[in-house]
């Protein structure tokens, strides 16, 4: 299971911020097949990113497996994506 909880995205650029998603949340079952549709610049990208382990979120949590992922290190996120 994936979960997504209030995920936020903020990009900084000096004392610009964008904000690329707002308080997401979805969850996804195991063997789910979903679609993710959206205008441009609306954060499809932004979020898979995030979801495949690519990106980090601003706030939030994304749960994998029941396991928060607010503490993850790297190899961590090295493991995930390989797995």
């Amino acid at each position: 299971m994936l979960k997504l909880d209030n995920i936020t995205k903020v990009y900084e650029l000096g004392e610009m911020k964008q904000v690329a998603l707002n308080r997401v949340s979805l969850s996804f079952r195991n063997s789910e097949f979903a679609a993710i549709l959206g205008p441009s610049g609306s954060g499809k990208t932004t979020l898979l990113s995030i979801i495949g382990g690519l990106d980090k979120y601003t706030s939030g949590d994304l749960i994998i497996n029941n396991i928060s992922t607010k503490e993850s290190k790297d190899s961590d996120w090295d493991s995930y994506r390989n797995h």
